[in-house]
């Protein structure tokens, strides 16, 4: 089944082909930034080289990014060159799948092109009801905020409120409701080389918080079973070598073990050579987040670091 949404990264055709090949009956679309840097797309300026082949020859279904956390300029003046480069992407590649971080702008493109099938962008922060009533008409599909995928009663509430689809990103694995996020995530869609604004001083003093990021392991994907129609693989940046890409996307697609430190995430992605057992990501599922009174994660971080750690003392010893 075709539910899983993948990033670009600047590939030859043959790259595209082999995901065809092997992974073709499961993947929905692969999602690039709008061409021409109009707006920013959630990362900072990536390569760009085999793009437009990648466009015009493979079969695999695209989605185009116009999802900047904030829009350079004010909507009605930026919207009429957007619609037009997407209206171009359409009719010279048969684009028509995107995903949008500005509500109004989502309106517009809605106006002149109502074929246009329209994600919310994870930058929307969509985390209540309320939130859904306020996008239902301009949408077919939302992402839920960051900050929801680790609590499994707010994803139902979520699922029922909307009538859409409702897709979720399993990697991204930035901290929920993290202070830095919407300057980091500025910085990246101003071309900025390398986001300065980021959560290395808070992890610094608290690494077990790497633990609660929003991400999901393959092995943990049955948890989520019923509240999604699609998945999504983010990666732009860090999936960009072509055999990590293929390990990457075959553990997810097939459930196969894989560990935290491997699947791709960002800044806040755990480092150590650990793995997140099922009775500790069930806990989180259910818990209530106080974190300040709370030490389950905390000490089974401490516990495994320190386990890990004297293992690699030890193997240092016997060489």
């Amino acid at each position: 089944m075709k539910i899983w949404t993948i990033p670009y990264v600047d590939q030859e055709l043959s790259f595209w082909e082999e995901i065809d090949k092997r992974f073709g009956e499961h993947v929905k679309e692969v999602y690039f930034p709008l061409p021409g840097g109009l707006v920013g797309s959630g990362r900072g300026r990536q390569p760009d080289r085999f793009l437009e082949d990648f466009l015009r020859r493979s079969s695999l279904s695209k989605s185009v990014l116009v999802n900047p956390i904030v829009l350079p300029k004010p909507v009605e003046e930026i919207a009429p060159q957007i619609i037009s480069a997407l209206q171009r992407l359409q009719d010279d590649f048969g684009v028509r799948s995107g995903t949008v971080a500005n509500l109004s702008l989502a309106r517009l493109i809605k106006e002149s092109l109502p074929g246009m099938h329209l994600t919310t962008s994870v930058l929307m922060g969509i985390a209540s009801p309320s939130q859904v009533l306020m996008v239902q008409d301009y949408f077919d599909a939302i992402v839920p905020a960051n900050t929801l995928l680790r609590d499994l009663n707010a994803l139902k509430k979520l699922r029922q409120a909307f009538s859409g689809e409702m897709r979720l990103i399993v990697n991204e694995a930035c901290l929920p409701g993290c202070p830095y996020r919407t300057q980091h995530f500025y910085e990246m869609a101003s071309n900025t080389p390398y986001p300065l604004s980021l959560c290395q001083e808070i992890l610094e003093v608290r690494p077990w918080l790497r633990l609660t990021g929003a991400w999901i392991l393959p092995k943990h994907l049955h948890y989520y079973d019923g509240l999604y129609d699609s998945l999504k693989l983010a990666g732009r940046v860090t999936l960009q070598d072509r055999a990590k890409y293929l390990r990457v996307l075959d553990a997810y697609v097939h459930r196969k073990p894989i560990l935290p430190h491997d699947i791709g995430g960002g800044p806040a992605s755990v480092l150590e050579d650990i793995d997140m057992p099922d009775s500790l990501f069930e806990f989180i599922l259910q818990c209530d987040k106080t974190c300040n009174a709370c030490s389950v994660c905390f000490d089974y971080y401490e516990r495994v670091t320190k386990e890990v750690s004297r293992k690699s003392s030890e193997r240092l010893f016997d060489e």
